[in-house]
């Protein structure tokens, strides 16, 4: 009898252990129906970030399961395959020697652009080493595998790594479901679990880590149901400040670390707190981008908070947020759950209902853009493709920027060099990833290293037409006298806005290199990379950065340098 009274007093105790998030089950009983924005819970379920992680069934899983996939020379030849037995789906690890090792599918990963597998290793998931690219966003007409993270798994000679302290590092629980899943509690939702000399981390969501919840559900964006009016009630996100509602979608579209570079997921790790919609998202994370070498131009995927932060539209006399643009409740008729065609150049929707007179056309041909009507929509220039998620180039910039072709030419030093709009929009080879246009006579090989004779060529060929389309001012020659010694002038005017003229004199034909650099040495722009004559010249620079970016107000640094030999730096000051 006393047994049986513990162990009600334990049940009681455990039950009475709060939960902050309770899933989003608790939520549907009351919102199955539309709310205000709120279309229905059956409408949100079908959106992507419900469908983030799934149970493995025909329905769900995309890949072709017939295939086996190389893991390269690199890892020995190794190879993934698949068993199918019913509703249950096996991946098997094909080592260059040894046995082979079977996991079952616990969950899909994805499916907008990829999609991934996760097994279950003891208690914590990983992350197996392949990836079903689909044809395109949402369409699985046709697809292929590539590998993905073979090191984790596979050593160099092709044998399987062992399943120890530096492989649980790779764990999803410590990398990944921080921005994948309803947390499970505020504080300590992910636990580092030490038992001897073995170290993993268990991440636990909301309701009891139930199937419904391995998903970016209600409380993922408002919050858990602790501290706000109305029981069961979570933030209605609508009088946050402007900066602390772009945080709320900025939580997961970050590339970075938390704050003591633990996770890949905003978690405060002093206090083990998780990030809650409203609070100040900049404390619990730090921002470690993977950017081109203009260092703002993001080349890996999920960034677009990052992004936007070098856009216009980041103001909050704008009032342009994430939403502004994306339903985050429901699929639309568009890609991304847009609201609306942001391709379309009709006034009043998409992008021109704000800005109108880009859509003004002559002849045919749009007065903005200069290009033909029918190849100007808003999107083609502004929302480059500069990052891979699944296959080269299929994310687009949310910096809203057009790189210019100046970009590939001064940047061709660097590692793989610079793309720029132009080319991968629509010149590179004839076909971009927005539409068609010349080539120019230039036909590129290879699609990720732009430092290639042929980029150069192009992007050197799309610069003069831009500089021409767009009226940007060049160098001009000033006189005919041949200078003594090289100078660099004082700007003017000094302080200026919008634009600076500034001066110089070239002794003796160099290669001249004219750049601008912000006060703490990071390059913003290069006026001037070419092979000079003799003479003395000037040039403009009209505060953008090197992909166009509009600068901050501020002290810049200007330098001459001939033939890699520094002439001189100066100080000139922007003032808006």
């Amino acid at each position: 009898m006393l047994n049986k009274i513990l162990l009600v007093v334990f049940v009681f105790a455990a039950l009475a252990v709060p939960q902050n998030y309770k899933g989003v089950e608790n939520c549907q009983m009351c919102h199955t129906g539309p709310l205000r924005s709120f279309p229905g819970f059956s409408s949100w379920e079908a959106t992507l970030h419900n469908k983030i992680h799934q149970a493995p069934t025909a329905e769900t899983m995309k890949g072709n399961y017939t295939q086996s996939v190389p893991m390269g020379a690199s890892y020995g030849n190794a190879t993934v395959t698949f068993r199918v037995d019913g509703s249950n789906y096996f991946i098997q690890l094909n080592p260059a020697s040894g046995s082979m090792v079977e996991y079952q599918v616990s969950f899909t990963y994805g499916g907008g652009w990829k999609q991934r597998y996760l097994v279950k290793i003891g208690e914590s998931y990983y992350i197996t080493p392949v990836q079903w690219n689909l044809n395109k966003y949402r369409d699985n007409s046709s697809g292929s595998w590539v590998s993905y993270n073979p090191q984790n798994w596979f050593a160099s000679d092709g044998s399987l790594k062992p399943v120890d302290n530096a492989f649980r590092t790779k764990s999803w629980d410590k990398n990944c479901a921080g921005c994948h899943v309803v947390p499970g509690n505020n504080v300590n939702t992910v636990n580092k679990v030490v038992s001897g000399s073995d170290t993993s981390w268990v991440y636990g969501w909301g309701n009891s880590s139930s199937v419904k919840n391995i998903v970016v559900g209600c409380e993922s964006c408002h919050g858990h149901t602790t501290g706000f009016a109305g029981a069961g009630h979570a933030n209605s996100l609508t009088g946050l400040s402007y900066e602390r509602k772009l945080d709320v979608c900025g939580q997961c579209h970050f590339r970075g670390k938390s704050n003591g570079n633990t996770y890949e997921y905003p978690i405060d790790e002093t206090t083990g707190k998780t990030y809650q919609p409203g609070e100040d998202l900049s404390t619990y994370i730090v921002n470690v981008p993977g950017l081109w070498p203009d260092g703002k131009s993001s080349k890996q995927h999920h960034q677009q908070s990052q992004d936007f932060k070098y856009a216009a539209h980041f103001n909050a006399s704008s009032g342009m947020t994430c939403v502004t643009c994306h339903d985050p409740h429901q699929e639309t008729a568009y890609p991304h759950q847009l609201k609306e065609d942001f391709n379309s150049m009709t006034p009043g929707v998409g992008c021109v209902k704000c800005h109108g007179d880009k859509a003004a056309e002559t002849n045919g041909r749009n007065n903005h853009t200069k290009h033909l009507q029918s190849m100007s929509q808003c999107a083609n220039c502004h929302m480059t493709h500069t990052a891979i998620t699944a296959k080269a180039y299929d994310i687009s910039s949310h910096a809203f920027t057009v790189i210019r072709p100046s970009a590939t030419l001064d940047l061709a030093t660097s590692t793989n060099g610079m793309m720029n709009t132009c080319a991968i929009a629509c010149h590179r080879n004839g076909q971009g990833t927005r539409g068609f246009g010349p080539t120019f006579g230039i036909t590129d090989a290879s699609l990720t290293n732009w430092a290639e004779a042929t980029d150069i060529a192009l992007a050197d060929t799309l610069w003069r037409y831009y500089q021409v389309m767009y009226n940007i001012v060049g160098i001009k020659q000033e006189g005919n006298t041949t200078p003594e010694t090289f100078v660099l002038e004082q700007n003017y005017p000094n302080p200026f806005n919008p634009a600076t003229t500034i001066k110089f004199a070239v002794a003796k034909d160099s290669k001249v290199r004219l750049e601008v650099y912000s006060v703490d040495g990071q390059l913003v722009n290069v006026l001037v990379n070419q092979q000079m004559s003799a003479g003395s010249y000037s040039a403009q620079w009209d505060a953008r950065s090197i992909t166009g970016l509009m600068v901050p107000s501020g002290i810049y640094l200007y330098r001459l340098t001939a033939d890699d030999a520094v002439v001189m730096t100066k100080k000139m000051v922007l003032l808006k």
